[in-house]
């Protein structure tokens, strides 16, 4: 099996991955359970602690036992994660099963990245590691543009039953997933001296790594910045928004569908859209109009403005990370990618818990006033971690390291 085909073969692990059935009617799951609101914020506050806790042990197994593998085992815990919810009817239920959650998010952090990167750069195709981040980019909203209505029309009248439905549907998609990452082919890359390197010094790799790019630090502060309150903060709160300005609740699946036919279409076309607009300008653009976006959001409370903010804030903030991807790999080392991009999602991690429970404060004031927050912080990124052409420039010498 050739390495080349492995970008194609993870773009069908995550288009099968993602068709996540229960997706449009999440919250009404968990309320239907017995949750109230707080212990559905506390679990997923528990989410990012589990992930936090996770993040480097998982990435140091990515580096030292192949990528492949921690994808696998990532593919294996969310199977027992789906069937769990069949069971799950209490809290504490659902706080293990969330901790679960976490680990197997972070089994693919950083490893799927790698594999991908490593797989095109022992090919010597890295100039389309964007286009093929694109493409996997768009095969996480395609299955929503289908099921996202299809979903809200099954859980129509909120049985039991017809959760349990969308359930099996879950268990199905990541089984069929799990069977397609086992073509997936190792990269070279996980051949050689660093395939017996302790832990401990992959982790002291990717720190020293991180400590001494400041460029690669300001391309994470940016996008972290602007990627958590554009996409976590945003996914708790725009469905009491749009409630609030008049959107009718029926039209939310269409919505999602509609957001997903977007995103899907242009992130395809990521590579050939940089032909006409450089990635400084198109990372200032799909930060400046989010932050526009959200002040917008907080003065105005009306169908017109819920609707513009809803797919400004869903369009533009997804298609960054593609962007991000080739220059944020290009300052690590291969021998320790995986380990080092846990290390920076483990920091992410860190910033989700302050932000989200500053948010959880902020919001129990105000929606509104959240929605400031959430464009102060896009408001730092833009100016204390701004995108020069110089972060942006091509580092040959870093990027052949392995």
């Amino acid at each position: 099996m050739s390495i080349a085909k492995n970008p194609k073969r993870y773009f069908w692990i995550t288009l099968v991955q993602s068709a996540n059935f229960l997706a449009p009617v999440i919250t009404l799951f968990y309320l239907h359970r017995g949750l109230d609101y707080f212990q559905i914020f506390t679990l997923y506050a528990v989410l990012t602690l589990s992930m936090f806790a996770f993040e480097v042990p998982t990435g140091i197994l990515g580096d030292k036992f192949g990528r492949k593998t921690s994808i696998l085992m990532g593919l294996a815990g969310w199977s027992i994660f789906a069937i769990g919810l069949l069971f799950a009817n209490s809290f504490w239920a659902f706080f293990i099963l969330f901790i679960l959650f976490g680990i197997n998010v972070t089994f693919a952090s950083g490893s799927d990245e790698a594999l991908i990167y490593d797989s095109l750069k022992q090919a010597r195709k890295t100039k389309e590691m964007k286009k093929h981040m694109g493409k996997i980019l768009s095969a996480r909203f395609f299955p929503i543009i289908i099921l996202a209505p299809i979903a809200s029309i099954i859980a129509k009248d909120l049985t039991s039953m017809q959760f349990n439905v969308l359930i099996i549907g879950n268990i199905i998609t990541t089984i069929i997933a799990f069977f397609i990452a086992l073509t997936l082919v190792e990269p070279k890359a996980q051949s050689g001296p660093h395939e017996i390197r302790s832990p401990l010094i992959l982790f002291k790799e990717s720190v020293k790594t991180i400590k001494k790019s400041p460029k690669l630090v300001r391309l994470f502060m940016n996008k972290t910045l602007i990627l958590i309150p554009g996409m976590n903060l945003f996914g708790l709160l725009w469905q009491p928004y749009l409630k609030v300005s008049n959107v009718p609740i029926a039209l939310f699946g269409f919505l999602i569908s509609i957001a997903a036919i977007i995103v899907f279409f242009i992130s395809r076309k990521l590579d050939k859209i940089e032909k006409y607009i450089s990635d400084r300008k198109l990372l200032f653009y799909t930060g400046i109009i989010p932050l526009l976006a959200f002040i917008v959001g907080a003065i105005f409370k009306n169908i017109i403005a819920a609707l513009l903010f809803y797919f400004i804030i869903k369009i533009i903030v997804s298609i960054r990370n593609p962007i991000f991807s080739p220059h944020i790999n290009k300052y690590i080392k291969s021998r320790s990618r995986a380990t080092t991009l846990s290390s920076l999602s483990m920091i992410d991690s860190f910033f989700d818990v302050f932000i989200f429970f500053s948010a959880g404060i902020i919001t129990s004031i105000g929606i509104g006033y959240s929605f400031i927050f959430s464009a102060g912080l896009m408001a730092i990124a833009l100016t204390f971690f701004r995108i020069t052409d110089k972060q942006l420039k091509t580092q040959k010498r870093i990027s052949q390291i392995r």
